[in-house]
């Protein structure tokens, strides 16, 4: 046996987007929002995007990021705000189709709360279980129009700046295909302006998850005989970092049913294991599973003391698995999503 097939894990970043005809990005925004409270504030009408074209479309697995393009700084230059105090949460989703209504929030498996990480794109629609669908024989027209939140986040970090200091978030949006192909790309600033504070500063969970660069596009890989004999692994070092200032829990789960070829053919996600080693200094508790589409607790760990801790990522399978060997020769795909909450 000596058929090549690849198998990939994407983490909460990859998505595919096929299509003859063009879809067109727009995006607006009502970016200024005001703090009066310990406790945050939320805009929830901060930022619409919609995509449009013509006749008939057929663009599965799109995505779209957020990177924030320079330091959350105050209009005077004496001021930070941290990166992570910002997130973006899905309102609504509206537009025009045929034959199917648009996508909902849940059909296109949009995350319910996406935070800003600085130096760091991170995905409002890390994968669309959705595609952008039309048929016409008339070049009708279609649109999808996605409206989203834009929270500050409370907390006592809050008493750091006077009153009335006005900070800028500039924010760069960008639509993907599936061939990781720019759709649109545009940059926004959103105004944030800090005014006299009521109630009482509390200080609020702080949590940050992100991946190292070589471990956003994993890779498992039958390249022999033996591979399939004994399995395949892959390991990355240090490629998950975790920063908290409260005991958290880590849970992962896959957002497609199965892992998938362009072709349409699938391989069950449970053929596919994982497992977290905590780097030194790392005193976290780690769960082994095997991959699904449900929750599943993979690490739990206490207060990193304002520094980060590193897990090693491990993706394996089982020897003489037949549905590997049995799988015709492409390259399957699914996209992760991690959610780090206190415990």
């Amino acid at each position: 046996m000596n058929n090549d097939k690849k198998f990939s894990v994407l983490i909460l970043m990859l998505i595919w987007l096929y299509s003859d005809a063009q879809v067109n990005y727009t995006s607006w925004t009502n970016g200024f929002i005001s703090v009066n409270s310990y406790s945050g504030n939320t805009n929830p009408d901060a930022y619409t995007l919609q995509l449009s074209g013509n006749g008939n479309l057929n663009f599965p697995y799109w995505r779209l990021s957020a990177r924030l393009t320079q330091p959350i700084t105050s209009v005077d230059g004496s001021y930070t705000m941290p990166a992570n105090k910002l997130s973006f949460s899905p309102v609504s989703t509206s537009g025009s189709a045929y034959p199917d209504p648009v996508p909902t929030v849940s059909q296109i498996g949009m995350p319910l709360n996406v935070m800003m990480q600085q130096g760091q794109e991170v995905f409002l629609i890390p994968q669309s279980n959705a595609p952008i669908f039309n048929i016409s024989n008339f070049n009708a027209y279609y649109y999808l129009q996605l409206k989203y939140s834009f929270t500050i986040a409370g907390g006592s970090y809050l008493s750091n700046y006077p009153a009335w200091t006005s900070f800028s978030a500039p924010i760069q949006f960008t639509a993907y295909d599936r061939y990781n192909n720019v759709i649109g790309r545009i940059d926004h600033v959103f105004q944030i302006q800090i005014a006299t504070l009521s109630g009482t500063p509390q200080d609020i969970p702080e949590m940050s998850l992100k991946f190292s660069a070589n471990a956003m596009n994993s890779l498992l890989e039958f390249s022999s005989k033996n591979d399939y004999m004994n399995g395949v692994s892959a390991v990355y070092a240090n490629a998950l970092i975790v920063k908290s200032n409260t005991n958290y829990q880590i849970k992962m789960k896959s957002l497609q049913s199965t892992f998938t070829s362009a072709a349409g053919n699938s391989i069950p996600l449970e053929a596919v294991k994982f497992s977290l080693t905590p780097g030194s200094g790392n005193n976290a508790t780690v769960y082994p599973i095997s991959l699904a589409s449900f929750s599943q607790l993979i690490a739990k760990g206490g207060h990193t003391q304002n520094s980060n801790v590193y897990y090693d990522i491990d993706y394996s399978t089982n020897p003489n698995d037949q549905r590997f060997m049995n799988a015709k020769t492409e390259d399957y795909s699914t996209t992760l999503q991690f959610e780090i909450t206190p415990q």
